[in-house]
C-alpha cells in the first residue's frame, strides 16, 4: 500500500509587486521568448504573473520542502470579470488559467487585491 501525504504550501513569499493598470499593460511588459506562451492566472477579480525562484540550490529545495515557496516578483492588475484570453492591441496574447479553486492561489489574489487602491 502506498501511503499519500497531503502537505500544502505553508507560506507564499514575494520579494517584488508590480501593479499594472489594465491586463494588458501587464501583458505588454512580461517579457516572453520567442514561441513561449504568456499564461496568467485569474482569481478574485485579479490577473496574476508569478515569476518563481527557480529551486536550483540546496536552501531553495529545503525551503520548498517546507511549504514555502519563493516567488521574485508577481505582475499584477484588476480583472473583475474572468476571461480565458487576455489581447494588447497589436502585441501579445495570454492564456489566462482561472485558479480560484486553488485555496493558496486564491488567498495570493486577495492580496493582491487589497493593494489595488494602494500607491
Amino acid at each position: 500500500m502506498v501511503n499519500v501525504i497531503y502537505k500544502p504550501i505553508q507560506e507564499v513569499i514575494i520579494m517584488e509587486v508590480i501593479k499594472y493598470n489594465t491586463p494588458e499593460e501587464l501583458l505588454r511588459n512580461i517579457l516572453l521568448l520567442p514561441g513561449q506562451p504568456a499564461i496568467l492566472y485569474w482569481a478574485e477579480e485579479v490577473v496574476f504573473y508569478p515569476v518563481p525562484l527557480m529551486p536550483n540550490t540546496s536552501k531553495i529545495v529545503e525551503e520548498l520542502l517546507n511549504g514555502r515557496i519563493y516567488w521574485t516578483f508577481v505582475s499584477f492588475a484588476e480583472m473583475r470579470e474572468y476571461s480565458s484570453m487576455v489581447a494588447a492591441e497589436k502585441g501579445p496574447e495570454a492564456v489566462v488559467i482561472n485558479v480560484s479553486r486553488s485555496k493558496v492561489l486564491r488567498e495570493v489574489a486577495s492580496w493582491l487585491k487589497r493593494r489595488i487602491g494602494e500607491e
